[in-house]
């Protein structure tokens, strides 16, 4: 029964002796790392005063990039913004940039400026566009349509074109609307035709590499030609009317279609003082059909259709993706 006792004993005391022995050394190293910390501390306070370094052996790494007071300021004032329809975070840095280059611009400008793609150069960062079909297409510098894009077209009578022009084309909804214009206008003694709708795009082609081999530059070429594929007489949407050529804007048939034509779902699609947005020259014989609705929005908006299309139409386009996406996925992921 003692043999047993003393043998506990004796085992107690290896535990406790292992535990003093593990606690010195833990307390060892504490030490050590504080004393070194303090020396450290020590040595920078002495050499502070002669700008010194203190030499430091452990290995170094990058400490994480900390924004700077202007990078943090154009964060938190484009912050004030993300709440418009037509915000797109991923475009965020694109947005600062080109509020950096564009200081005077107020934040819904540049949003909108960046958004149609202006923070390119024209014809630079082009995306091909997917749906051509609709009324409501965007065609510019930025958007094109696929090489072998063809509408649906409706041969507009002759009574309503301009003699010698050969025959004109436009998409169905645009014809009636024409023609209906043109008949109202009619009874006001005015005349309103087609001179040129419908164009192929590799007509476009044509047209824009013969401006060019004429002597022009690509600069002046591209402020009136569109090149193929961005041109909007792609569409079956886009008619000019009476002649190409400013003398329209002293028609008596101009002062009544530029107040009067959005009524029709027609709106002057490169209007005046835009060419920095449009990139071409203002053109007030080209109407675009786009529907009663939306012309009525924009004639009274004042802007061009390049300002309302990434405002209004492409924010409820993303919309109704998401909300597809939503909904297929829920019921991919709750349905057998």
């Amino acid at each position: 029964m003692e043999a047993g006792n003393t043998g506990k004993r004796l085992y107690k005391i290896v535990q406790i002796a292992l535990i003093f022995l593990l606690t010195a050394a833990v307390c060892g190293i504490v030490k050590e790392n504080r004393g070194s910390g303090d020396a450290k501390n020590e040595g920078n306070s002495r050499n502070y005063g002669q700008n010194a370094a203190v030499p430091d052996k452990r290995e170094k790494t990058n400490p994480p990039a900390v924004p700077s007071g202007e990078q943090l300021t154009a964060c938190s004032e484009l912050s004030l913004y993300s709440g418009l329809p037509y915000f797109i975070e991923e475009y965020s840095e694109r947005y600062i940039d080109y509020k950096r280059k564009n200081p005077d611009l107020p934040y819904e400008k540049v949003i909108t400026y960046v958004n149609i793609g202006l923070d390119y150069d024209f014809y630079e960062n082009v995306h091909v566009v997917e749906d051509g079909h609709e009324i409501t297409v965007l065609v510019n510098k930025y958007n094109k349509l696929d090489d072998d894009f063809t509408p649906e077209l409706t041969q507009l009578d002759q009574s309503v074109c301009v003699p010698g022009r050969g025959p004109q084309y436009l998409r169905r909804e645009a014809c009636e609307a024409f023609v209906k214009m043109h008949s109202d206008a009619k009874k006001l003694g005015l005349n309103i035709t087609a001179y040129g709708t419908y164009r192929s795009i590799k007509k476009q082609h044509e047209i824009w590499n013969n401006a060019v081999k004429s002597g022009r530059t690509v600069e002046e070429v591209d402020s009136l030609n569109a090149r193929g594929g961005h041109s909007e007489h792609h569409t079956g949407l886009a008619v000019d009317v009476i002649i190409n050529d400013y003398a329209v804007e002293q028609t008596e048939e101009f002062k009544w279609y530029s107040e009067n034509a959005h009524k029709y779902g027609f709106i002057i699609r490169y209007p005046k003082g835009k060419e920095h947005i449009t990139g071409y020259k203002y053109e007030p014989w080209h109407l675009r059909y786009v529907g009663p609705e939306i012309a009525k929005e924009v004639y009274e908006k004042g802007i061009t259709y390049d300002e309302y299309y990434v405002q209004a139409i492409q924010p409820a386009k993303n919309k109704n993706i998401v909300n597809c996406n939503i909904k297929c996925n829920t019921y991919s992921g709750n349905h057998p």
